[in-house]
C-alpha cells in the first residue's frame, strides 16, 4: 500500500473514532470508542487514587470463516 493512502486511511479511522462510530474493516475487525468511567484505584503502597474518565480504542478481530 502507498505512503500517503496508509495516511488518509488513518486520518479516517481517527476521526471516527472520535466521533465515537466503530469502523469495520472487511477481513479484518472492528476498531471502537470505549468509555472508561472514573473510578478508585488502590496501589501496591495502599494509597487509593482517583483514576480520571478516558477513552480507549478497542479492536476485535473479525473470526475466520
Amino acid at each position: 500500500m502507498k505512503k500517503e493512502f496508509l495516511e488518509a486511511f488513518s486520518i479516517v479511522v481517527r476521526d471516527q473514532i472520535i466521533m465515537k462510530n466503530s469502523v469495520e474493516i472487511s477481513g479484518l475487525g472492528t476498531f471502537k470508542a470505549v468509555h472508561h468511567s472514573q473510578h478508585q484505584e488502590k496501589r501496591i503502597d495502599g494509597k487509593t487514587v482517583m483514576m480520571p474518565p478516558r477513552d480507549t480504542i478497542e479492536f476485535v478481530a473479525e473470526m475466520e470463516r
